[in-house]
């Protein structure tokens, strides 16, 4: 994993707009294969009442604070945005759930 600390020098506004890009597109990856689990989740689980799953997303939070708060980043903002993510994430595995049973 990429820290802060081994980002190249940033000089200029040009310099930070491209690692701003890479990053994202690292992050976009990230999510294709987060979202291949969902899809793998959704083909595993036999019971639609499985998809959510409220003590696993209290526990996936709780890491989320933490890493943020080993990483230096903001805790409040990571946990508001992995909280949209898991909402979504469940929302996109329940489609996938009820496609797949068709």
């Amino acid at each position: 994993m990429t820290d802060r600390q081994t980002l190249p020098p940033m000089e200029t506004m040009t310099d930070v707009r491209e690692q701003v890009d890479r990053i994202d597109a690292e992050l976009i990856g990230l999510m294709a294969q987060r979202f291949a689990c969902m899809d793998a989740a959704a083909r595993i689980k036999q019971d639609r009442n499985l998809v959510r799953d409220e003590a696993r997303k209290a526990t996936v939070l709780q890491n989320v604070k933490q890493l943020a708060e080993t990483a230096g980043v903001p805790v409040p903002t990571m946990a508001a945005i992995w909280e949209m993510l898991v909402e979504t994430s469940i929302s996109y595995e329940t489609q996938k759930w009820d496609q797949l049973r068709k």
